[in-house]
């Protein structure tokens, strides 16, 4: 009898065990299900659109490239046009960081800015009567005219984040197929350092008015004195870079990068490949055939940089950058020290994203027509994605 009472109870202990062993594990299910619902997802494990490219620029063995979550962005997401400042996605304001509309005939609005089917959308378009009057000597002779035009509305978005050498920044981006410039660029706050990412003017125009500027990209930096305004920026013949084929750009896909290795050096990339240098007191730029030209500037003559018969930055040729480098005296920086700083691009800067109708193609008539102004998909700047890069050191 005692035998099975002893038996009796451990069948009741195994049933006991048994029950509370199957309830936990329906509440592990349920817990399971319910933190998969509420938890937040993993952002590391994010994949963008740029993960199959790898990032072009050679760094040291002991670094690796880190991204900028905060600053990189491939417009997975929906933005409706809207005519207050507001942000999207945490990461850009729908206007320009300051209290400025745009250059020239540019009237920057926030109703220009939206964000589908996985683009950042730039639209131009213009409102009946609006105009816009600025300043410019555009024949250059010294003397400034005043300039009233129908005013373009665009859109300008810029980062909430700055960037800050070193680090590669890349765009992938449709160029309007339009007289106007399609640009992504940094710029200080205090509007006295510049680096261009894209500023390309990719449309011929319908009377093949802009032929000139359609087939380049203008591969430049500027540093400024803002009272009284002075502006230099290199005017070699290397800083319009194209590309065998290409009578437009127009229309055309396209990724640009910038490296800013640091405060005296730039290097530019186009589709992956390494293009332009610009290094302390030299230039380095790929030609049509693929061929490298090493230059330095001519010395200032008077207070100003020599050019040639076209216009241009004179300069002289070497056999390598090195000895570009070697034999300069004259910076490519910032040559008449704007900036008091030992001739450096050494501030942090906003990433800016717009559509301009500037100034010294406005007045020369290079600004869109009513008629082509019709042809929205040719006036919307389309940017894929940017990403932003640092280099980091590995750890042992």
């Amino acid at each position: 009898m005692k035998e099975k009472k002893i038996v009796a109870v451990l069948s009741l202990y195994i049933l006991f065990i048994t029950l509370i062993s199957v309830s936990c594990a329906k509440k592990d299910k349920k817990t399971a299900k319910f933190e998969a619902k509420t938890s937040k997802p993993n952002v590391q494990s994010k994949r963008f659109d740029w993960d199959s490219i790898p990032v072009p620029v050679d760094i040291e063995p002991n670094k690796y490239w880190k991204l900028d979550r905060e600053l990189s962005d491939d417009f997975s997401y929906t933005f409706e046009p809207s005519s207050k400042t507001v942000i999207l996605n945490g990461k850009w304001t729908n206007f320009y960081h300051g209290n400025w509309e745009g250059p020239g005939a540019t009237k920057w609005v926030g109703e220009n800015v939206l964000v589908a089917d996985g683009n950042l959308l730039i639209k131009a378009t213009r409102k009946e009567g609006e105009k816009k009057i600025f300043t410019i000597d555009c024949d250059n002779d010294g003397v400034p005219e005043t300039w009233e035009l129908p005013a373009t509305r665009m859109g300008c978005v810029t980062s909430t984040k700055r960037v800050k050498y070193p680090v590669f920044i890349e765009v992938r981006a449709r160029i309007t197929d339009a007289v106007l410039a399609s640009d992504v660029w940094l710029l200080s706050p205090d509007d006295t350092q510049e680096i261009d990412i894209i500023e390309a003017y990719g449309g011929p125009g319908s009377d093949k008015r802009n032929a000139w500027l359609a087939d380049k990209i203008h591969m430049s930096h500027h540093t400024f004195i803002r009272k009284p305004f002075k502006d230099y920026q290199p005017k070699d013949s290397g800083s319009w870079h194209k590309r065998q084929g290409v009578n437009k750009w127009g229309g055309k896909w396209v990724r640009v990068g910038i490296y800013w290795r640091d405060p005296k050096h730039l290097e530019y990339y186009v589709d992956g490949e390494r293009v332009r240098i610009i290094s302390d007191k030299a230039f380095a730029t790929r030609d049509m055939g693929g061929e490298w030209i090493y230059a330095y500037p001519k010395p200032l003559e008077n207070g100003e940089l020599p050019k040639d018969a076209s216009g241009n930055q004179s300069f002289i040729e070497a056999s390598s950058l090195e000895e570009a480098q070697k034999n300069s005296t004259t910076s490519v920086i910032d040559p008449f020290n704007h900036l008091k700083n030992g001739m450096k691009l050494d501030k942090e800067m906003d990433i800016i994203i717009n559509v301009e109708d500037q100034n010294w193609n406005a007045c020369q008539g290079r600004t869109p027509t009513e008629a082509e102004l019709l042809d929205e998909e040719r006036h919307t700047f389309k940017v894929d994605w940017i990403r932003v890069y640092k280099p980091m050191e590995k750890l042992n």
